[in-house]
């Protein structure tokens, strides 16, 4: 079960945390619409606190993110869509 789902952006970046009940590795989706278009790389580290960079991404833009994590049983949850804004 993921929960705590949030971001901290900067001008080109941001990072993306949450939390699982079990641990599970960590990647996150995103893009400018709900389509998304770009995955981070995955981390394929089992922990239940999960942190995700995102950077290379473009001033004042909104951007739509949902994260994944699948448990060592091979079980993925996903998120909602949630959004940011970089600055």
């Amino acid at each position: 079960m993921i929960s705590g789902v949030s971001a901290t952006s900067n001008k080109t970046s941001a990072k993306i945390t949450w939390t699982t009940n079990v641990p599970a590795d960590s990647q996150v989706e995103y893009g400018r619409t709900i389509d998304y278009g770009s995955n981070s790389l995955l981390d394929t580290t089992l922990v239940t606190r999960h942190s995700v960079n995102l950077t290379g991404l473009n001033r004042g833009t909104t951007y739509h993110y949902r994260v994944y994590s699948r448990n060592g049983a091979g079980i993925r949850a996903v998120s909602a869509d949630f959004i940011f804004k970089t600055r």
